[in-house]
């Protein structure tokens, strides 16, 4: 089987998709191929990269005392990584926990996307998000 494949950077597509005003969202996509009788068929996976570390500064603590800063983090909402601003709660926090290490399952169809867990902040503590296929 011949295969021609047009390659650029994924610095330069992205350069290229931020100018023309397109939100990027990086994909690690294997290919691999399935060997059946008679015909060879590509399987392609997409797995979504984790968002950037939050990069936030903390702004000046509140007149009052008793409150905790919840830091700003992303959540996986309508397709793409969204930024969820810190901000000062009211009582003591626990900081974000360590993101953990996922194993995806087998994908469940072709051109099915793994989105990695997450830590997601909900009423007053830290919930785990499983990873999953999308």
């Amino acid at each position: 089987m011949k295969m021609i494949l047009n390659v650029i950077t994924v610095g330069a597509a992205a350069s290229i998709l931020a100018a023309c005003g397109t939100r990027v969202t990086r994909e690690v996509v294997r290919e691999q191929p399935i060997v059946q009788p008679q015909a060879t068929i590509v399987e392609r996976v997409a797995i979504v990269q984790p968002p950037p570390p939050p990069q936030e500064m903390q702004p000046p603590a509140p007149a009052a005392t008793g409150y905790s800063w919840v830091p700003g983090h992303y959540v996986w909402r309508n397709g793409s990584w969204q930024w969820e601003s810190g901000q000062w709660r009211a009582g003591s926090i626990r900081p974000m926990p360590p993101v953990r290490e996922e194993v995806p399952p087998a994908p469940p169809q072709a051109g099915a996307r793994w989105v990695p867990g997450y830590w997601n902040f909900a009423g007053s503590d830290w919930v785990w998000v499983n990873g999953r296929w999308q």
